[in-house]
């Protein structure tokens, strides 16, 4: 595969770095933009796109604001101005270019957890600009919203948005590991393979503490895009596929992720289908499951090409 990056602008002048795999042999298939998660960034996912690279799929993936090379110097977590809806017309930003790049070519997404709520609301705001979509790590349903929404209005009000997020963090993210404490690592919860909990925790630009701000704008998008207004915008034309892990704490193991599914079906998605990957925590893609995981992915990309 070959692969570079490149900087786009975005609309209020933030220069987002977009990370492109393309493969070495033969015309591409079609596109996949990849959205990563809170507190990672997109190289993390270079394995998968050598694995789309060689099944004839070009991939772009963008550091999203206040993430990986995307990062200003001291602004982890930062979402500016236009927050979260900014997050999230940035990946529109991104999929316009490819589709320049790669006029004739199918165009999917691909969202893991942060990534996969970003493109519930991509999916509401640009209904029609993709053949499909995958969503990992992702829920549809948070026990504690209401009051995280609170916090986060008082916190961000005494100590502004770009402050390190320190209660909203400790009450919504480090319950996350609850289960896992006696592993050794505050980030266990994502995997259940050592090395790879290793590799995150050893990576400087994985595992800060956003800001008060992203919270709460993550808060406000979640009331705003879980409703069945909001969703009865979504084209229940384009297929959609959902994998999760059956340990996975984001979405409280299942039980958080299950209203999703059912709101989507009662909207009336006309492709629609999920796999729960037994004993896997957060991320699939990294955990016992993930040549499993990648293997299906690849194959209903496959079987959705037209």
């Amino acid at each position: 595969m070959t692969y570079s990056n490149f900087t786009l602008t975005d609309h209020i002048g933030l220069a987002i770095v977009v990370h492109k795999w393309i493969p070495d042999s033969g015309s591409p298939k079609a596109m996949i933009y990849v959205g990563h998660g809170m507190a990672e960034h997109a190289l993390r996912y270079a394995f998968f796109a050598e694995a789309l690279n060689n099944a004839g799929y070009v991939v772009y993936a963008d550091d999203h604001r206040g993430h990986g090379k995307t990062m200003e110097e001291g602004k982890a977590g930062v979402l500016y101005k236009d927050g979260w809806i900014g997050v999230v017309k940035d990946i529109k930003h991104v999929t316009d270019q490819m589709k320049k790049d790669y006029p004739n070519l199918p165009l999917f997404l691909f969202g893991h957890s942060w990534g996969s709520f970003l493109i519930q609301e991509y999916m509401q705001l640009f209904p029609n600009e993709v053949n499909g979509i995958i969503l990992s790590g992702t829920a549809g349903h948070q026990d504690m919203l209401g009051i995280l929404i609170i916090i986060g209005k008082i916190v961000t009000k005494l100590k502004g948005k770009e402050s390190e997020a320190g209660l909203i963090y400790k009450l919504g993210i480090e319950p996350l590991n609850k289960p896992y404490i006696a592993e050794g690592s505050p980030n266990a919860w994502i995997s259940s393979i050592k090395e790879e909990v290793a590799k995150y925790d050893a990576d400087p630009l994985c595992g800060f503490k956003p800001t008060n701000g992203y919270f709460m704008e993550m808060g406000l998008a979640f009331k705003r895009i879980w409703n069945k207004n909001a969703e009865s915008r979504i084209n229940v034309d384009t297929p959609v596929l959902i994998i999760n892990g059956s340990d996975d704490m984001v979405s409280q193991r299942c039980k958080n992720l299950y209203p999703l599914i059912n709101r989507y079906q009662e909207l009336g998605i006309k492709d629609l289908s999920y796999k729960i990957y037994e004993d896997a925590r957060h991320e699939v893609l990294n955990d016992k499951c993930r040549n499993k995981a990648v293997t299906d992915c690849i194959s209903w990309l496959d079987s959705h090409m037209n």
